[in-house]
């Protein structure tokens, strides 16, 4: 039955041909932002029963709460984890089903939309949005389904306004308006539709008659302000902001993720949009290199002294000028034109800046207006009749019509596909993708920086010497890069500290303190570092600071407490873990902290009795009488010392030489 009608036929194929296209992915793990929602986010990993609270906007500084209000999407990742729990390829394939049927939908709208033509523009179009690697991000980066979700239910919103149009039904305009508010929590770059849906009408009914047309565009003016409420209704939630406050959380300046978040007068603006817009272009047409991210100073500030400025301006308003003044003429040229500039516009930065100064993911949707206007515009130039040249036909070994353009499609679309298939495996996980972007991203403050994190992950597992210098080369590059790479600092100082090369720590770490001194986590490991060179006095100075600064880390006051020990103030470092104990409770850390610093002050009994108080704690009894053990004979007790040495036998925690 699914097979009797040609669109039938064509809709199973484009869904095979799309699962195939991706399948590799389900070899996949988790990469890049898929720790903000998925990983590391709390509330998702609950799954499907705790749907509720992902339609809470919680604002605090973890980087899960940082993630835009997008509970139809975050729900469907919970789906995930009720389904296949942790298990990346679980994610992988929901992705790969979402995206399967998008290209359904896609087709069958734009069947609905090119009414005036035959199945194959339609077929194209949807082919060529198919297998255009500038996508791999969006499919094969899971956390990136609200772009699928969003170009999904914005089309089948669509659908049904034009539904409405056709049989003046409210229903359809009820279904439509939910589907875009759907379309709308799954990512805000929904609100695009409540242009391109009046413009597809007029596109489909160029006498735009306003009669008819008075109702959908209310529905369009209401949906307009609901999107506008939401957005302030979730900016200005203060849910969730104790959740971390105290904790210290830096979020490092705007401008490493965008190069133009300070540019401020409107030429500016307009400099960089035309550049970017042409960086845009430049990956749809020419689609030779795929990057992960964009951030400062891969891109660099724009002036309209620079040629590509200049050249995109002209080219640029050259094609909105054609799409406005010559619609009646190539109506379907100027719609995908049109399409494009309407759903690209929010990413030009005009409004307000983005997080990003671009992304492959951001040409998701206004991509497919590029399309439509590429494969109509190559009906122009091969002069093939879209009316009546149906798919079947015109692939038929017999048809000689346009054959330049039939097998040309042909070579430049398994390209394409072929590098999306090569492309989707360095999405394999964080390393192979950031090693194979790497030698692109030289300019890339963050990436260094990244990149650096790897290699130093690896190094915790084995160390290497080449690798060593790498990762010290690509620190060193993100904060040369950029004054503001404060994480490139604070994990080149933590590594140093590490693997003791204190001096080293110790000097990147006051830099760090120079350049941030408000900021708690230079403080409080320069404050580390110090304390175990046995520099007491000026570790307090450090450690107090990051206490000031955030006063939610048992860590801070441990050191803290135990520099005054060593500094021989007993009563201060009691007090100060006596305030531990009250603001955090009874914990293993405060009994070691207690232990050494009654140990300090002579005291061998107390300190005996409060190092012992770990073991309530999972403490490991090795380490604990260890460390009782170890005291006694720092203390010449000798027979002190013997007498745990042989409670621990008789436990069994040691065993008899």
């Amino acid at each position: 039955m699914i097979f009797k009608t040609p669109d039938n036929r064509i809709s199973v194929l484009l869904f095979f041909l799309a699962f195939l296209l991706y399948a590799n992915t389900l070899k996949n793990g988790y990469a890049w932002d898929d720790s903000i929602v998925i990983t590391e986010n709390a509330r998702v990993q609950k799954g499907i029963t705790n749907v509720a609270d992902l339609f809470v906007k919680y604002n605090s500084e973890y980087k899960s709460d940082k993630y835009g209000y997008r509970p139809i999407t975050l729900t469907s990742f919970a789906l995930d984890i009720s389904l296949f729990g942790l298990k990346a390829w679980g994610g992988h394939l929901m992705q790969l089903l979402y995206y399967s049927l998008l290209c359904v939908v896609l087709y069958r709208m734009l069947r609905k939309i090119c009414f005036r033509h035959s199945n194959l523009a339609p077929f194209l179009i949807t082919l060529l949005f198919m297998v255009h690697p500038v996508h791999t991000e969006v499919v094969a980066n899971i956390k990136s389904r609200d772009e699928i979700f969003a170009l999904l239910f914005g089309l089948l919103s669509l659908s049904q306004f034009i539904d409405y149009m056709q049989q003046k039904q409210w229903k359809f305009l009820l279904y439509g308006s939910v589907l875009f508010l759907m379309a709308f929590l799954s990512k805000e770059s929904a609100i695009a539709f409540l242009v391109i849906i009046p413009l597809t009408l007029y596109y489909m009914d160029e006498s735009f008659p306003y009669k008819k047309l008075w109702l959908p565009l209310l529905a369009i003016v209401f949906l307009g302000m609901t999107s506008i409420l939401i957005v302030n209704l979730y900016t200005g939630s203060n849910l969730g902001k104790s959740f971390s406050e105290g904790a210290g959380i830096y979020h490092e300046s705007g401008i490493l993720g965008n190069s133009f978040l300070y540019s401020g007068n409107w030429g500016e603006k307009l400099a960089n949009a035309f550049c970017v817009l042409a960086m845009y272009a430049k990956n749809f047409f020419v689609p030779l290199r795929q990057l992960y991210y964009y951030g400062y100073n891969q891109i660099s500030v724009a002036h309209w002294s620079d040629a590509l400025v200049l050249f995109s301006a002209v080219a640029h308003i050259a094609a909105l000028l054609f799409a406005i003044l010559k619609f009646k003429k190539y109506r379907e040229i100027s719609y995908g034109i049109l399409f494009y500039f309407i759903s690209i516009f929010i990413y030009t930065h005009l409004l307000r800046a983005l997080a990003d100064t671009m992304a492959d993911r951001f040409l998701f949707t206004p991509s497919l207006g590029l399309a439509i206007s590429t494969v109509f515009l190559l009906e122009r130039i091969f002069k093939v009749d879209f009316k009546t040249a149906t798919l079947p036909g015109w692939l038929s070994p017999k048809n000689r019509q346009a054959t330049g353009l039939k097998y040309g499609a042909l070579v430049v679309l398994v390209l394409l596909g072929l590098k999306t298939v090569i492309r989707s495996r360095d999405w394999k996980d964080n390393e192979t993708l950031m090693t194979h972007d790497m030698p692109y991203l030289e300019n890339c403050s963050r990436a260094h920086q990244y990149y650096a994190d790897i290699l130093r992950d690896k190094l915790n597992v084995s160390h290497n010497a080449s690798m060593e210098t790498s990762m010290i080369a690509h620190y060193t590059r993100s904060f040369e890069i950029s004054a503001e790479a404060y994480y490139a600092r604070l994990g080149l100082g933590r590594y140093y500290c590490s693997i003791k090369n204190y001096g080293a720590g110790i000097a990147v770490l006051q830099k760090l303190v120079s350049l941030f001194p408000e900021q708690a986590d230079p403080n409080f490991y320069l404050g580390e570092a110090l304390f175990h060179t046995g520099h007491y006095k000026e570790a307090i100075t450090y450690l107090y600071k990051s206490r000031e600064l955030a006063p939610a880390i048992l860590n801070t006051y441990y050191f803290l407490a135990l520099a005054y020990s060593k500094e021989g103030a007993t009563a201060k470092a009691v007090s100060t873990i006596e305030q531990a104990r009250q603001k955090f409770g009874e914990s293993g850390l405060i009994y070691d902290a207690l232990g050494a610093i009654y140990f300090d002050a002579g005291n061998m009994d107390t300190s005996t009795r409060f190092t012992f108080e770990q073991l309530r704690f999972g403490e490991e009894p090795q380490k604990v009488y260890g460390t009782v053990i170890g005291r006694y004979q720092f203390k010449k007790h000798d027979k002190a010392a013997a007498f745990y040495y042989e409670q621990a036998l008789a436990k069994g925690i040691f065993k008899r030489p």
